[in-house]
């Protein structure tokens, strides 16, 4: 069990332009590293305007990427969406790819199965299968909305998580944006957020039980959550680095 404490955290305080973006959020991918994923409409385009379309848009992230990381949380908001998530051990990818029928192994996949030891096209392959999912989503509010032009905001950025205290800190940040950007009044009952997930401890689209385990339980995980919280209440919410 980890001893952590409510902090105020100074991960969060610089400011960047979203475009271009700075090496600073394009991170490698590395297996077995945890990372802040954030995607982010084009002139503040609605990413969601149904229910429904929040469901696809988990759907299909998991459908592309879930073979290469584990979400660890995620809060989708009107145009932006934060993800933490873990990346997979090498050993686990390899198996994932071998599992797919032929067809449905892309020419990056094969690479990683022919070079596994190469940390640009492990990198080039990850990068691959989260523009993939960006695309797929993209496509289906075009085909629904009848929208044109572009959706996300391109490259997406990323950053790496160095450390537990971070990894805990981002956590509990980005089930706290909807009260950062006035979108919701309190954390507790944002329906389009991973919270409520690791209370009733289910486990779709999120790696819940590995991530209570990270907190030492969901006591300490509602706790923690409710110190960091009431910080940012009381002393304002940090600038991020990412939204």
């Amino acid at each position: 069990m980890r001893n952590f404490i409510a902090i105020s955290t100074v991960l969060f305080t610089r400011n960047y332009f979203y475009m271009p973006v700075s090496e600073l959020l394009k991170s490698p991918f590395v297996h077995g590293n945890h990372y802040h994923l954030v995607f982010k409409s084009i002139d503040g385009l609605l990413l969601f305007r149904q229910d429904a379309d929040y469901q696809t848009f988990l759907k299909r992230f998991a459908q592309f990427t879930g073979f290469v990381m584990d979400t660890w949380a995620y809060c989708l908001l009107n145009n932006h969406a934060h993800f933490i998530i873990k990346i997979k051990s090498i050993e686990a990818i390899i198996t994932n790819i071998k599992q797919r029928e032929l067809p449905k192994q892309t020419v990056a996949m094969k690479k990683i199965l022919a070079t596994p030891d190469e940390q640009d096209v492990f990198d080039e392959m990850v990068e691959r299968q989260v523009n993939s999912f960006m695309v797929s989503y993209a496509n289906y509010t075009k085909n629904k909305y009848q929208h044109h032009g572009g959706l996300f905001q391109k490259p997406f950025k990323r950053i790496q998580i160095d450390s537990d205290v971070h990894l805990q800190v981002a956590i509990i940040y980005t089930h706290a944006n909807p009260v950062k950007h006035k979108v919701f009044n309190d954390y507790l009952f944002f329906p389009y957020s991973s919270y409520a997930l690791f209370l009733v401890r289910t486990s779709h689209y999120c790696a819940v039980e590995e991530v209570l385990i990270f907190f030492g339980g969901v006591e300490k995980f509602i706790l923690l959550h409710k110190e960091q919280i009431e910080h940012y209440y009381q002393n304002g919410f940090p600038n991020s680095k990412l939204e």
